[in-house]
């Protein structure tokens, strides 16, 4: 019943694009450290793959149990660079390449990775404010307050 009341109002939906968000944001950080360390090739997920996995998800889930969508779970599938779990996903990220090599064999891009890191952030803090003000509201509900 309780878990009913979070996939209903999105947030199972919310958690996954959080924790996708927060996983990116570490390989992101982590090409933009190693931006002048020679051989290093910069590695990504592919965010596109994983918003599609997530919708296809969605859209099984209300054909399966129209009208009842509380009581399923959201199963998304997984993708070339994602192994979604139970609870979680686990990133298994690939050579972004998308640069030309440098004399010191690295793949830099900084312009890209700062884009990237502020589309991604984005990501996670709509959703962080979208979680928040879903909690906000199931708080006013158990309150009786409005």
């Amino acid at each position: 019943m309780i878990e009913g009341l979070f996939r209903e109002s999105g947030i199972d939906v919310l958690e996954r694009t959080v924790q996708f968000a927060g996983q990116r944001h570490r390989l992101i950080v982590n090409n933009i450290a190693n931006l002048s360390t020679p051989n290093y090739r910069p590695v990504d997920v592919d965010a596109g793959a994983f918003r599609a996995s997530l919708a296809k998800a969605l859209d099984r889930r209300r054909a399966t149990h129209p009208g009842r969508r509380s009581e399923a779970p959201i199963r998304p599938r997984d993708t070339v660079d994602i192994e979604f779990t139970e609870r979680g996903m686990r990133f298994k990220p690939r050579p972004a390449g998308r640069n030309i090599l440098f004399h010191d064999r690295n793949d830099r891009d900084l312009e890209g990775l700062m884009a990237e890191l502020a589309e991604n952030t984005l990501t996670h803090r709509t959703a962080t404010e979208l979680l928040r003000a879903r909690f906000a509201t199931l708080q006013t509900a158990i309150r009786e307050r409005v």
